[in-house]
């Protein structure tokens, strides 16, 4: 009985371990002043989303609010930056975070910049970040394009000041064995291609892969913003536990990858950030602090959707002439717009609703998954906002109720109008009653 306490105790804290440690980021070029000690900065959810709006020059969509420390966001903003004023255009850079990092300190050697206390939940970095993005589309005045996408939360979007920009991702997905010679026999035998999650971190792996080979290069060209949500990892460690041999092989996987990644950006700026795993379930809310309370929409430009490019595809490769119809079975059928098999189908296809919503079920079709739209409420000069969503994955404003609130008043402002004009045309060709007229005196001339 003592055993089983102590081992209950044991994972109790071990699960708090995982929920509070801090989040690092590490930036590049190396962002420390001279002051700086190596102890890194350690952020409020507040601070961190300043310090990242203030490197990707996004500091006008923001306030620094109370309990805020400006110092702390000078001594890990750049050298050259200026906190906090309005810009004409965002500054280029790679942002990057990687979700389920169990032992930042192993799966990066580097020194972080900051850190980000209590660690926030990988789907809140993922809200910021769309967030940040739709801020970087108002200042381009350019639709970000989703180059990538998965069930997961997982995604890798640009932005770039080109209106007909030539940035593209072409990942090879189309076989299970690319991944096995990428990474080895030995370690890829971990992983199982009818696992989705095991399918969502192959993906991702060749993903930055490709990011590697050219997507960079071109974004780097045309000084665009890259903004890249890894989620596999994270989902392995809630699946298979972050002591697990699968989840150890990918954290060493994920790591190596990465590190090509940022070798390849050079002297661009970039950002990188360790998410560790967090033992929180249940319905997410969403972390005010660390997403904010601004209105995305300061600048009025044409909304465009955020459905993923591509739809993910892979077979397994035959290595004893296998019936074809059994490599079918690993295929994944493009879905039909709007109405899906599954919800992951739809998560997948909608990019999760574009975080304004949820698959759910149809209640009057079998196996039909679709968007359920949840409206926003921003503040704006301490009043709330609401705005509403629609179509297929929740890409366009509903703009139905003020629409037809304003139309019916328009109408009803418009016969009103209409018939005062029309008593007082009447009122000269009425007869007088005939006790009036009686009494008016005949002038002859």
């Amino acid at each position: 009985m003592k055993a089983v306490l102590l081992s209950t105790f044991a994972a109790l804290a071990s699960l708090r371990t995982i929920s509070a440690a801090n989040a690092p980021f590490y930036t590049w070029p190396n962002a420390h002043s001279t002051s700086q000690t190596d102890k890194p900065e350690v952020l409020t959810h507040a601070e961190v989303r300043l310090s990242l709006a203030s490197r990707l020059g996004l500091s006008q969509f923001h306030s620094i609010g109370a309990g805020v420390n400006i110092y702390k966001l000078q001594r890990v903003a750049g050298s050259q930056r200026r906190l906090w004023t309005d810009k004409d255009e965002v500054d280029g850079n790679i942002l990057v975070t990687i979700g389920g990092v169990a032992k930042p300190a192993e799966f990066w050697s580097e020194t972080s910049t900051f850190e980000v206390e209590d660690s926030p939940s990988f789907s809140d970095v993922g809200s910021l970040i769309k967030r940040l993005e739709s801020q970087a589309e108002n200042v381009m005045a350019n639709d970000a394009k989703t180059l990538y996408s998965n069930s997961n939360g997982g995604f890798v979007d640009v932005v770039s000041p080109h209106t007909n920009s030539g940035i593209d991702l072409v990942p090879n997905l189309s076989k299970w064995s690319l991944f096995e010679s990428a990474i080895g026999e030995t370690d890829a035998s971990r992983f199982k291609s009818n696992a989705p999650s095991d399918v969502d971190f192959f993906e991702e792996y060749m993903v930055l892969k490709s990011l590697v080979d050219k997507t960079i290069e071109q974004v780097i060209a045309e000084k665009a913003t890259l903004f890249v949500q890894i989620g596999s990892l994270d989902t392995i460690a809630r699946k298979e536990g972050v002591n697990s041999q699968k989840h150890k092989i990918a954290s060493t996987l994920m790591s190596k990858i990465l590190k090509d990644v940022i070798k390849a950006t050079a002297s661009y700026p970039s950002i990188v950030g360790l998410i560790p795993p967090v033992s929180k379930t249940g319905k997410r809310s969403e972390n005010v602090e660390l997403v904010g309370e601004f209105d995305i929409s300061l600048v009025k430009r044409k909304e465009a959707p955020l459905a993923p490019t591509h739809s993910p595809k892979f077979t397994v490769d035959d290595k004893s002439n296998a019936n074809p119809l059994q490599r079918d079975k690993n295929t994944i059928a493009r879905p039909k717009p709007g109405c899906f098999e599954s919800r992951d189908v739809c998560g997948n296809a909608t990019n999760a609703c574009n975080g304004r919503g949820q698959c759910i079920k149809s209640t009057t079709q079998s196996n039909c998954w679709s968007c359920m739209c949840t409206p926003t409420v921003v503040k704006v000069g301490g009043l709330n906002k609401t705005t509403y969503w629609g179509g297929n994955a929740c890409q366009k404003k509903d703009v139905s109720v003020p629409f037809l609130l304003f139309t019916s008043f328009a109408i009803a402002l418009t016969l009103a109008i209409m018939w005062t004009i029309n008593k007082m045309l009447a009122m000269g060709d009425e007869e007088l009653p005939g006790e009036l007229s009686a009494g008016v005196a005949i002038v002859r001339k």
